[in-house]
């Protein structure tokens, strides 16, 4: 693992992401925290801005111990990915917020128990070979 010279990891070095606390905040004050509603931030300048949005957003909601379940949406509401027809169209970014505990049953339930089941499983990544300070494996 990389450290800097101040024995921290580098991304501990860099600021936190907050420039969406104030929307998060709102939809837990408004109750969307376990309710399954929809939160939207409409009137984004276009696809790039609507992901970063997205990205703050989810890092806004982790640093408050939610689970996020965050996408971009285009103008009408439909879900929009990387292969997005018309990138520079007004966005949106859509959002519901969980507790910790209804996000890990609602893993669980997706799952049945079986990690293969899971959209991403961390502990399916091959492993990288990691050498020793003399060059050999192990």
């Amino acid at each position: 693992m990389l450290f800097s010279m101040s024995g921290m990891h580098p991304a501990r070095l860099r600021e936190p992401d907050d420039r969406a606390d104030q929307v998060v905040d709102k939809a837990v004050r408004l109750g969307y925290v376990d309710s399954g509603r929809v939160y939207t931030v409409p009137g984004l300048p276009g696809h790039e801005a609507a992901n970063l949005g997205r990205r703050s957003v989810n890092a806004s909601a982790r640093a408050r111990n939610l689970s996020p379940a965050a996408w971009v949406a285009d103008s009408g509401g439909q879900p929009c990915y990387r292969d997005c027809p018309a990138p520079d169209a007004p966005h949106m970014v859509c959002f519901r917020l969980f507790s910790k505990s209804r996000g890990r049953s609602h893993v669980l339930r997706q799952a049945g128990g079986d990690p293969a089941n899971l959209k991403y499983n961390p502990w399916d990544k091959p492993r990288r070979t990691r050498y020793n300070d003399a060059g050999e494996p192990g």
